[in-house]
């Protein structure tokens, strides 16, 4: 599949059953290609954060296939598909799961160390990271003392750590002010420009619309061509 580095094939979702039964994905076909930061954008109940879930592996498809870098990541064991996404997939969460019990950089640095990554130059990789977030102050600080926009840069920080193939955004802007808005989608999109990485996005947020080299717009479970 070359350049591609997501692909879904006629991905289906159902929640409930008879009378109750809602089809939050309709079929849905779509490529995401390595080198663009990518915007998937829809009203609310669209079907994007359940499209979103699939890609990352969190919600099993009812039908249809998914493929990260040409692997049909459903058709992995579930210790393949673990290890397949701790390697290439880098995940910023809405409700970001930041650790209370760690610190600012240790929470940055645990994707490095769950894959038993140590030593003064993943050290020094955090710092940078947190400086380009201008929180390298507050390495040190526990999560619960920040802001919470200042926690969302964390979590796009530690999701970047290990210079993820595939990198997705649960509304990464949503808490941030107009300055750090601005300043974490410069950063996503140097890390496209700079690699072949794949940047997908799930957002509400219009200022981020001009960082998009391309724009996807669900309604109703589908892909509003």
């Amino acid at each position: 599949m070359g350049n591609i580095a997501i692909r879904c094939k006629d991905i289906k979702k159902h929640y409930g059953k008879g009378e109750n039964r809602v089809d939050a994905l309709r079929g849905i076909n779509l490529d995401i290609f390595k080198g663009q930061l990518t915007l998937l954008v829809g009203p609310s109940g669209s079907g994007k954060t359940t499209l979103l879930s699939i890609i990352t592996t969190i919600l099993t498809p009812d039908h249809g296939e998914v493929f990260l870098l040409d692997q049909s990541v459903w058709q992995m064991n579930d210790a393949e598909r673990s290890a397949f996404c701790r390697m290439y997939l880098g995940i910023v969460f809405q409700s970001l799961f930041l650790i209370p019990t760690l610190t600012v950089i240790e929470n940055v640095l645990l994707p490095l160390r769950i894959a038993g990554i140590y030593g003064k130059s993943a050290d020094e990789k955090g710092l940078d990271l947190l400086n380009k977030m201008h929180l390298k102050h507050r390495a040190d600080s526990s999560p619960n003392d920040l802001s919470k926009g200042q926690q969302q840069k964390i979590a796009i920080a530690r999701a970047m750590i290990n210079d993820s193939q595939i990198l997705v955004c649960d509304e990464p802007t949503s808490a941030l002010d107009q300055t750090s808005g601005l300043e974490t989608m410069t950063l996503l999109r140097e890390k496209v420009l700079h690699s072949e990485r794949a940047v997908l996005v799930v957002t509400h947020d219009q200022r981020t619309f001009p960082f998009a080299d391309r724009i996807i717009h669900m309604n109703d479970g589908q892909i509003d061509e």
